[in-house]
């Protein structure tokens, strides 16, 4: 590859950098590289289908830097593969009833499906982890311990956004 970021996870330079700030900016310049990838590719394929008079979802529907969780920015995603995933995998094994385990095998199965590599269950064991927090973090946030809070609607969104920018 050409592109400056996949030469640089290409030679593993980013495994000799100590320094965090300099690691998570690495991070985010590959989320953000992946995401424009898709989301040329995604683009043309749906040009093509549109052109054809298919209509077919949109798959990349925000900026991968427009999120302020992490449901929403795997709902957006992949938007054809996460509808697959809630239909025929998250619905049949209870859905929200079961959550707290569904979204482990979910983000399992999903690793699975991209290839059968101890990195790849490892990095859907951590966004089930995520997902997992974020969502006890959201019936904490529910009940009635933070109801003053959320009644005051600045403070509520600072409080969110604080949330959200925290990992």
């Amino acid at each position: 590859h050409s592109c400056p970021v996949w030469a640089i996870g290409r030679s593993s330079l980013y495994l000799k950098v100590q320094r965090p700030d300099l690691l998570a900016s690495y991070a985010m310049m590959m989320l953000i590289a992946m995401w424009l990838k898709f989301l040329i590719i995604w683009r043309f394929a749906r040009l093509w289908a549109l052109c054809d008079g298919i209509e077919v979802v949109e798959n990349m529907q925000r900026c991968v830097c427009n999120n302020y969780c992490i449901t929403s920015f795997w709902r957006g995603w992949h938007v054809s593969f996460n509808r697959w995933l809630v239909r025929y995998l998250y619905v049949p094994l209870g859905g929200r009833k079961y959550r707290l385990v569904n979204v482990w095998l979910v983000f399992g199965f999903v690793a699975l499906w991209h290839d059968a590599e101890l990195k790849l269950l490892a990095w859907g064991m951590l966004n089930a982890l995520f997902m997992v927090g974020e969502s006890l973090a959201a019936c904490v946030w529910r009940s009635k311990v933070f109801s003053t809070v959320r009644a005051l609607p600045e403070t509520s969104r600072w409080v969110r956004a604080a949330a959200g920018a925290s990992y």
